[in-house]
């Protein structure tokens, strides 16, 4: 608190401070190649004495913040923890690497159909549902023969556009609830909020969309693959795909905002699976596996092998489109936790790492039966306990990272509270992080504030892992610059939404749940390395967007 006044009449400053934690992960990560786990606690402690120290934020304050922040990231925590879980039993048993000989025959064996009916496709339907392509699909492509770089890029990408209507849409739900009601009254009566928000969010998919196949292009095979012409066609289609589901799904007298993801994923599935038909090839081409492939194909049906991936999608099915139930486990049973003044709604019984786990442990049961029916008991126990043990040594270290990142976001949200001789928090906003960092880029740019929403958005999303959170840092703030520049707040807020669903590749926190579960220890760097550039790339075309559109859509 001591130098609070000085941070309030120079924000320049603050916002150097406000970055420096960033900048140290980036350096710890691109650079020196630490862990993503070693760089959040560093980049954590950072932000943690300079919100109190040059923010004026309360040190209690930050103590509670910061669990906060540990409580409110289990949505994604917790998945890593479940999610990994699920695949290396998966990987024990077998059964990932019948999967994996399945999808080598998709596609008669060319990259560039596995890459977008997998990571796009596959990687957007299990997203929607809540399901986490990062801790899923790396095995499956480092089983299909790409690098372990590679195979921890691509899922990381491959849903980036669509992350927006993730979990059935809760980003977007977030999003429309973070715009004030009266906003919502006076420019667009009659409209419900959420199939509006989805509209303005749906508008950017078909550009971005198809930025991100052409990069996956880039990131799996360099100029030879993104240069080639079948390659090119399948990345266009993909995107064109994948961005004009997402608009027709969000035309406002349409209303399936959160049902987008699942629309999608099936449409890019549907669309490599109808050119491989058109081209003559066979939908499953079982002549390119190899003599390897042949005990793997015989040694369980894929119906079995699939069956934890079956289970959850029933129960998630289950849980989001049956309206008793899914207002029974998200609007009821909240099971909501106060820490200091911040309640956060749980909601574990509806959160897709409760289903994930309830979804292996059955897995688990139903093998356990037929195990005991082939008189494979001893077997079938080594590798549950070869995957617990396995599970064990790679869950904590993605956990921690996934955590601590989102404790650090928590406090730039909460910086610049005080405590009140009651106990409440006051909070003063010239010693708020995030609203210095609007205010100085509102000063420094003016009218061309929207050009740096999408770039306030990707800096939200590296340091949280959760575009969800990145809406709630800095959607108030959009909101009222856009407003006071005759700017237009949705399409503004919106690039910003886009760029934290874009950092989700450079999100260390998701890049290292997706190197754990193929243990590539310290492969983050190298990831951000090489996907920083076009992230940025896109990012500048959202920002570009968001300015043209800002301005000139009634």
């Amino acid at each position: 608190m001591v130098f609070a006044p000085i941070i309030e009449t120079v924000p320049l400053l603050g916002t150097l401070l406000i970055l420096l934690p960033i900048i140290v992960a980036l350096y710890l990560l691109a650079v020196r190649r630490w862990s993503a786990d070693k760089v959040g606690v560093v980049a954590f402690g950072l932000g943690f004495f300079i919100s109190i120290l040059f923010f004026g934020t309360n040190p209690l304050i930050a103590v509670v913040s910061s669990i906060a922040g540990i409580v409110a990231s289990f949505p994604i925590s917790l998945m890593v923890v479940t999610s990994i879980l699920m695949i290396t039993y998966m990987v024990r048993t077998g059964a990932l690497a019948r999967i994996t000989a399945f999808f080598k025959t998709l596609g008669s064996g060319r990259k560039a159909i596995q890459i977008m009916l997998i990571n796009v496709g596959l990687g957007l339907f299990l997203v929607g549902l809540g399901a986490t392509p990062v801790s899923m699909l790396p095995p499956v492509m480092l089983a299909m023969g790409f690098s372990p770089l590679v195979a921890v890029m691509l899922p990381s990408i491959g849903y980036d556009p669509l992350t927006t209507y993730a979990l059935l849409g809760i980003p977007v739900l977030v999003f429309s609830d973070a715009v004030p009601d009266a906003y919502w009254t006076t420019r667009y009566p009659g409209v419900e909020p959420l199939y509006m928000s989805g509209h303005i969010f749906s508008l950017y998919m078909p550009i971005v969309a198809t930025g991100i196949a052409l990069a996956m292009l880039w990131l799996a095979g360099g100029r030879k693959l993104l240069f080639n012409r079948e390659a090119l066609l399948l990345a266009f289609v993909t995107g064109i795909v994948a961005g004009l589901t997402c608009y027709l799904c969000n035309l406002i007298w349409v209303g399936f905002t959160t049902l987008t993801n699942i629309f999608a994923g099936l449409a890019v599935i549907v669309a490599m699976l109808s050119y491989s038909k058109l081209r003559g090839l066979p939908l499953v081409d079982k002549s390119i596996l190899t003599e390897e492939d042949q005990p793997v194909i015989q040694s369980m049906g894929l119906l079995r092998a699939m069956t934890p991936w079956l289970i959850l999608i029933i129960f998630c099915f289950i849980v989001n489109l049956v309206p008793p139930i899914y207002n029974l486990l998200f609007n009821v049973l909240t099971f909501p936790i106060t820490i200091g003044i911040i309640t956060l709604n749980t909601r574990f019984l509806w959160n897709a790492y409760f289903w994930v786990l309830i979804a292996t442990i059955l897995a688990i049961l139903i093998d356990a039966l037929y195990a005991r029916s082939q008189k494979e008991t001893p077997r079938f126990r080594q590798e549950v306990r070869d995957t617990m043990s396995t599970w064990v040594r790679r869950v904590w270290r993605p956990f921690v990272s996934a955590a601590i990142f989102f404790a650090l976001a928590y406090i730039m949200i909460y910086s610049g509270n005080v405590l009140a001789s009651d106990g409440s928090w006051i909070r003063i906003d010239a010693w708020n992080m995030v609203f210095v960092l609007s205010i100085v880029t509102a000063n420094t740019f003016g009218p061309f504030y929207p050009l740096t929403a999408a770039f306030l958005g990707l800096l939200g999303g590296f340091v949280s892992g959760s575009e969800t959170s990145t809406i709630v840092m800095f959607q108030p703030y959009h909101q009222l610059t856009a407003s006071a520049i005759n700017a237009q707040p949705l399409i503004v807020g919106a690039s910003s939404g886009i760029g934290g669903g874009l950092a989700s590749v450079l999100s260390p926190a998701k890049l290292q749940n997706a190197a754990a579960v193929i243990d590539a220890k310290d492969i983050e760097g190298q990831v951000l390395r090489k996907a920083l550039p076009i992230i940025l790339l896109v990012t500048t075309a959202v920002a570009i967007l968001a300015f043209v559109w800002g301005y000139f859509i009634p």
